[in-house]
């Protein structure tokens, strides 16, 4: 159990045999009580991107240029797309088993379809299937919670986002946290109380109720370079808002020009590793809290040699060390204070 692991380890990097599937449960109660803005989360980028096949329709999202060349040749178009879209390897399901507990979703419509759809570049499942995964494995996992963050809505009407808003509170009836006043106040402990397990990010003014982009950032480096992304890290870190959430985006994006330049290679190979590569010690360095990381996400979560989730969620160990540390040093000024 991690409740009993964290009292015994001495830094983020110890060996830890983790239940991840049951990590924020394991957490020790003094972690479960703090805001959830101060907690370390492994999370996902385009996170429903496993369900794109190299047969699916291109999406909205794709750069106008993109939409052309599909118009003219077809299949050839989608399969060099597919390998530049594709960012997971592993469905929902098997990412809440890992422990990911943030998703990075991206929404369209299709024409002539009433369903509403998960979209990189092409089109991936049907959004509801998608919301299902996690409905069914919280039910099991009763002291975990998700975060869902709706970041962009593609050839969405007011009657789309009515219908999505609907879904959500269908398919979690009763779980979904409010986005009340005091982030401060939202704590695990607190959500489990209330029997809230969904946090709802809706990056849309539609949506009513759940949590706006402002109160949980997620500033995007928009580089191919691993040095950029490393110092933009660290730059938008030191800028974080204080009492919101804070989204950190471990990714490499690469422009149509690039692509072009590399139309033979993959996302994974030319982005996802080097990214990885760069971003591990990265992570190992940071500290949760109010001020520290909250959110990371990443590509290909799942590759070999890239233990990011386990990495994050030790994170948090630094911040229960932290505290401790800090009682303890209030602890013997008060001492001091009252012999003299």
């Amino acid at each position: 159990m991690i409740k009993e692991k964290y009292g015994d380890s001495d830094t983020a990097t110890s060996p830890v045999i983790l239940d991840l599937e049951n990590w924020m449960s394991d957490l020790p109660e003094e972690l479960q009580n703090l805001p959830i803005i101060c907690l370390a989360i492994p999370g996902t980028h385009d996170s429903g991107s496993s369900s794109i096949t190299r047969m699916s329709p291109i999406a909205p999202d794709s750069g106008p240029l993109v939409r052309r060349l599909g118009k003219i040749f077809g299949p050839i178009v989608k399969f060099l797309v597919y390998n530049w879209v594709v960012t997971q390897q592993t469905s929902l399901t098997e990412q809440l088993k890992d422990g990911i507990r943030y998703f990075d979703l991206r929404v369209a419509t299709k024409k002539n379809c009433k369903e509403l759809y998960f979209v990189h570049g092409l089109y991936g499942s049907e959004i509801s299937s998608l919301l299902q995964e996690v409905r069914a494995f919280l039910d099991t996992h009763q002291g975990e919670v998700v975060i869902l963050d709706f970041q962009h809505f593609y050839n969405f009407s007011i009657e789309d986002h009515s219908q999505l808003v609907s879904l959500l509170d269908c398919v979690f009836n009763g779980m979904i946290c409010p986005a009340i006043s005091d982030v401060k106040s939202i704590s695990l402990s607190w959500m489990r109380e209330k029997g809230f397990q969904v946090i709802v990010i809706y990056r849309d003014a539609a949506g009513q109720g759940f949590w706006p982009a402002r109160r949980w950032p997620t500033p995007w480096p928009d580089t191919t370079s691993p040095q950029k992304m490393l110092t933009f890290l660290t730059e938008t870190l030191n800028r974080r808002p204080a009492g919101s959430g804070f989204v950190s985006q471990c990714v490499l994006t690469p422009n149509i020009k690039f692509v072009l330049c590399n139309p033979l290679s993959t996302l994974k190979k030319t982005c996802g590793e080097p990214c990885n590569r760069a971003v591990l010690p990265w992570i190992e360095k940071q500290c949760p809290g109010p001020a520290g990381i909250n959110v990371i996400i990443a590509d290909f979560v799942h590759a070999k040699g890239f233990p990011f989730t386990e990495t994050v969620i030790m994170l948090n160990l630094r911040l229960l060390q932290n505290n401790r540390e800090s009682e303890k040093t209030n602890y013997e000024m008060e001492i001091y204070s009252s012999e003299n």
